[in-house]
């Protein structure tokens, strides 16, 4: 119900609001106190409808962006999983690397790649950190 409410609020709140600040200007311009206080009365009374369907819509638009970069997040774990997986390929001239083929580095073995620096030592390795 209140995303109906709000789906339908939008125009009629903004045109109440429109209505409401010609109504004031109108008051201003003719110097009559009660004429933009009248303006004044029915633009204040159109905000909180107006702000009410401004943000339903801004909470859409959000939801609708966050499932699209999931959505988008999740082919790119895809990828990069499958990029690990399958290594680097030979080229399909056969190029000078073909016969030497790529060392494959695993945790099991307990070899870190270049990229990975470990927080504490590991259990086959001394430690020289000292604290300060």
């Amino acid at each position: 119900m209140t995303r109906l409410i709000a789906r339908r609020a939008l125009v009629p709140s903004t045109a109440t609001v429109s209505v409401g600040i010609v109504i004031g200007l109108v008051g201003v311009l003719l110097d009559s106190l009660g004429i933009w206080r009248f303006g004044l009365l029915v633009t204040v009374a159109a905000f909180p409808p107006l702000c009410y369907a401004l943000v339903h819509r801004a909470l859409q638009a959000s939801d609708d962006q966050l499932a699209s970069t999931h959505r988008a997040g999740y082919q790119l774990a895809l990828f990069h999983v499958a990029e690990g997986l399958l290594g680097p390929v030979a080229p399909p001239d056969g190029g000078e690397d073909v016969g030497q083929g790529t060392r494959q580095r695993t945790a099991a073995a307990g070899a870190l790649p270049d990229n990975v620096r470990p927080f504490r030592a590991r259990d086959d390795e001394e430690d020289n950190r000292k604290a300060v």
